[in-house]
């Protein structure tokens, strides 16, 4: 008889749940918030239709991730152009980033088709998406990345419906009832587009020469500020296709830098250290901006520095080749050793 006396009051205190203190309840928005707060990152979708999308249609996706201050999102997980992310295939796909309340906004426009056949209606999932993310405490300084973690989204619900032709009673249809005043309108309009039509083709090839010869007369050869500039852009966009962009974007500096000195003051550079070539040039009034710049490229490249300060070097680069671009001729203390 006392064993299940206790037994009815264990099985009473598991049915009431949790207590909170009195005037003091947690709602389903608060929990949100909290959750929203603890977490890093939020991941929102949005289509402008939630119904009436046909099989083979350009279905509009927009994926909104919001990331806190000091985290960084890496996209390139996502379904980019003519991948196919379930049964859907990405027909465009856009990122637009933008700062917001101190939070990074990334909005990520998909165009996207199915062709999943479907008796009537049906609920496609478009399949979650994979999301690295980090911040500052995970970047490896000896590897010069970060160690991202993955999120995965909640599946997204899209409604699909066949085309299909309708079959039913209908009455004849009357001849066409002729409009004169429409055709004649007609007949003018395409009369005006055929003029417009030869005009274009006539003087397009014209004006396309004209502007051609315009350009080729308004540029000359290119200066050393412009090759290393180019040359500079160049190494910016392919230094992405590496794990340690950053660093490698340092090594391409120290290359440009030679060969735009070797340009501009006629030096020596071949085999020969980047500190080496500046010793000549200390009778030019950049010479110990250049030194600093050289220091600063040697401590990541040779000592191992990390390289967090990409930016700030490729000012300074910049600001160097404005100053030094061919133009002035400058003293240069050639050195005839070595």
């Amino acid at each position: 008889m006392k064993n299940l006396l206790w037994i009815s009051c264990l099985v009473t205190l598991l049915a009431t749940g949790p207590v909170y203190p009195y005037g003091e309840s947690i709602t389903p928005e608060e929990t949100k918030a909290q959750d929203q707060e603890s977490f890093p990152i939020t991941i929102d979708f949005y289509c402008p239709r939630n119904f009436g999308f046909h099989i083979g249609d350009e279905i509009p996706l927009t994926v909104t991730l919001g990331a806190r201050e000091g985290v960084i999102l890496d996209v390139v997980n996502l379904p980019q152009k003519n991948d196919i992310h379930g049964p859907f295939e990405v027909r465009r796909m856009e990122v637009l980033k933008h700062y917001e309340s101190n939070r990074t906004i990334y909005n990520v426009t998909y165009r996207l088709q199915c062709f999943t056949p479907a008796i009537a209606v049906d609920r496609i999932l478009f399949p979650p998406l994979q999301i690295s993310w980090a911040t500052q405490e995970d970047w490896d300084p000896m590897k010069s990345k970060y160690r991202y973690q993955t999120l995965f989204s909640q599946p997204y619900e899209i409604f699909i419906s066949r085309t299909a032709t309708y079959v039913g009673s209908m009455k004849d249809i009357k001849g066409p009832i002729l409009d004169r005043k429409a055709a004649l309108l007609s007949k003018m309009a395409v009369s005006v587009g055929s003029v417009v039509t030869i005009v274009t083709l006539i003087t397009w090839p014209l004006n396309f020469i004209r502007r051609r010869r315009e350009i080729t007369l308004g540029q000359g050869s290119p200066t050393p500020r412009d090759r290393a500039l180019k040359a500079l852009q160049e190494a910016r966009d392919n230094c992405f296709n590496y794990d340690d962009h950053r660093k490698r974007l340092y090594f391409e500096l120290n290359a440009i830098l030679r060969n735009f000195l070797k340009e501009v003051f006629a030096l020596p550079t071949a085999n020969r250290p980047a500190m080496e070539i500046i010793s000549q040039l200390r009778e030019c009034p950049e010479y110990e901006e250049l030194l600093d710049l050289v220091r600063r490229m040697n401590r990541v490249i040779y000592e191992g520095s990390p390289p967090s300060d990409v930016e700030s070097i490729v000012r300074q680069f910049n600001r160097l080749v404005e100053k030094l671009d061919g133009t002035t001729p400058t003293v240069v203390n050639h050195d005839q050793t070595g």
